[in-house]
């Protein structure tokens, strides 16, 4: 009878049964055009290297992180009702609440755009050619 013990793929000692989460940080990585992401905006990969092209790249987590920030913006802002009183004819001026509300977004986006293209700068990686 013939030892077929090495002709078993778990017998090699390279394949995991059980994978931990350890099993993804000793060096391997998750190689990305676009960010999964987590509630707080992080990003949601083992040690993410950013491949394809860098502009791509670029406006892409510049429009995620832009979109959860005004969106985070908007949920803390729940609460926020028109303080103009029912018999009070409107105006052309934007209500102040509103007005407060979109600036605050503003803000959000431009710093998540900010944060975004420094991501991609610093794990960015080149092509995906290598």
């Amino acid at each position: 009878m013939a030892d077929n013990s090495k002709d078993t793929p778990t017998d090699s000692g390279i394949l995991q049964d059980d994978p931990t989460a350890a099993a993804g940080e000793r060096g391997d990585h998750d190689r990305i055009v676009m960010a999964s992401r987590r509630a707080d905006g992080s990003m949601d990969q083992t040690d993410p290297e950013f491949i394809g092209d860098k502009d791509t790249a670029i406006s892409a987590a510049e429009q995620q992180l832009a979109e959860q920030a005004t969106s985070a913006v908007d949920v803390a802002a729940r609460g926020v009702t028109s303080t103009q009183a029912a018999d009070v004819v409107g105006d052309s001026e934007p209500d102040p609440d509103v007005k407060a509300l979109k600036d605050a977004q503003d803000r959000a986006a431009e710093d998540a755009k900010a944060r975004a293209r420094a991501e991609v700068e610093q794990r960015h990686q080149g092509l995906g050619d290598s």
